[in-house]
């Protein structure tokens, strides 16, 4: 049984490329079967595979005697030669803390334990338990929970390059026989029969109705579904980014990103959710706590009539429709009111806005001037009709002013709409004030009142330019 379980843990790892020459794996160890028969067949592997090993335990708090399988995992490092670095935290504190459910939080501590270790100590995979049987009761699991063929995928042997599973296609049974023969005694973890939690339900009451009543086999179909709704899975995730690449805009940044709506439409609605996911892990890297209804309601927002719109999602991020632009946001930061002295012959920054503007008075005649500057980041004024103090400031109710080429006033909520500025950009345009005038709404015209004519004996010239000052 050794020499056949170690052969074709052997082969699934070369299959799928897991481990590569000289990489040190991270092996996580809670004392159970599954991470004992991981550690020891690893440790069998390991000069064949050319790696070096390091074992982690993490002790989440949840059971007295916790602490004792920690001692028991590093007795095996011990035994087999191997470092090992233990952590423990104290997880109904971390609940709390994250609003997250027991397993949810569970995870979340593991991955965060396993990441610090990787810097640590230099390791580049870290190597997991899960097995066979553990595939089968994740995609029942997601299965009552309404997931997509991403969620029936089970669990994937590599995930982000990072994670390896060197036993998800070995049975519980035949891990547990392994361990026989290697005379090993693993732990027993008295919450892995909490019928509390629903995986546990799932493995102690629904896989044996399903086996006894309908299909022996039910946890080797199961597994066989989740690795067809894998390869599909796959073959549409790389349609998509390549769909996604043609509706992201060019001049995204790094802490959101936008699409053009008119080509996201063009595609089908499975490619559409999919499009947005890849978005939200291309923000965040993450995914974890998106359900179907945040989906559902993203897609409504796309779809309405309505050219403004915001939903907030899970870990900060701000899904925003404006008018023709999808707009993914982390951490979005509100603008707030600001007003800033500018003056003559002289510069000043808005914080706020990462901006400078800089005013320079001229003396002559308008025929001096090689153009007039379109009035968008540069302008030209008639200073003989601007009573100083001139003030940058953000929009605040009330406010109109006559556009250039107008002959009458116009609202700047009603100027602001009909130039399709998203809602959420408004407080973000900054504006040139004097008095009750609005002299220019910066990045798009001047007013028409304030023009230069060839009569004009002393004109002021301004320039406003973003994202080139300290910050």
């Amino acid at each position: 049984m050794k020499a056949r379980f170690l052969r074709e843990m052997h082969h699934f790892i070369l299959q799928h490329a897991m481990i590569e020459d000289g990489e040190t794996v991270l092996v996580a160890v809670s004392g159970g079967a599954d991470s004992l028969a991981l550690l020891y067949g690893l440790h069998s592997l390991h000069t064949n595979l050319n790696c070096h090993l390091h074992v982690v335990h993490l002790d989440h708090g949840l059971r007295h005697d916790s602490a004792t399988d920690a001692n028991f995992v590093h007795e095996h490092a011990t035994r087999l030669e191997l470092p090992f670095t233990g952590h423990s935290v104290e997880l109904p504190h971390l609940i709390k803390q994250w609003k997250l459910s027991v397993e949810a939080a569970g995870r979340k501590a593991r991955y965060d334990f396993f990441e610090s270790v990787c810097t640590q100590v230099g390791a580049t995979k870290i190597a997991l338990g899960h097995q066979q049987d553990d595939i089968a009761e994740t995609v029942i699991m997601n299965l009552i929970r309404g997931a997509g063929a991403t969620g029936l995928q089970g669990i994937k042997p590599i995930r982000d390059g990072k994670f390896i599973r060197p036993l998800v296609r070995f049975t519980r049974a035949e891990i547990e026989a392994y361990l026989k023969s290697e005379g090993i005694v693993p732990r027993q973890d008295s919450t892995n029969t909490d019928r509390r939690y629903l995986r546990n339900r799932i493995r102690h009451e629904l896989i044996p109705l399903l086996e006894q009543k309908y299909n022996p086999n039910i946890k080797t179909g199961l597994s066989r579904t989740a690795e067809i709704l894998r390869d599909e899975s796959e073959y549409l995730d790389e349609i998509t980014y390549a769909l996604y690449d043609s509706c992201r805009l060019s001049f995204t940044q790094s802490t959101s990103i936008i699409l053009d709506r008119d080509e996201f439409l063009k595609h089908h609605i499975i490619l559409q959710k999919r499009i947005l996911r890849h978005s939200i892990t291309d923000l965040i890297g993450q995914i974890s706590d998106y359900s179907y209804q945040h989906y559902q309601t993203m897609l409504g927002i796309v779809k309405s009539d309505k050219p403004n719109a915001v939903f907030t999602l899970p870990h900060g991020v701000k899904f925003r429709r404006a008018y023709q632009q999808l707009i993914f946001e982390k951490n979005p930061v509100e603008t707030e009111d600001f007003a800033y002295t500018l003056s003559i012959s002289g510069s000043i920054i808005i914080p706020e806005l990462n901006a400078e503007i800089t005013a320079i008075l001229y003396d002559g005649r308008q025929g001096d001037l090689l153009s007039i500057p379109d009035g968008s980041f540069e302008a030209i004024f008639d200073y003989s009709k601007i009573k100083l103090p001139l003030t940058i400031r953000n929009r605040r109710d009330g406010d109109r002013f006559q556009p250039h080429g107008m002959r009458g006033t116009k609202k700047i909520k009603d100027f602001m709409m009909d130039a399709k500025v998203p809602l959420f950009e408004r407080d973000r345009i900054p504006m040139l004030v004097c008095g009750k005038e609005i002299l220019w709404v910066i990045g798009f015209t001047t007013n028409e009142k304030f023009k230069v004519h060839p009569t004009t004996q002393r004109y002021l010239h301004l320039y406003y330019a973003r994202d080139n000052i300290e910050s």
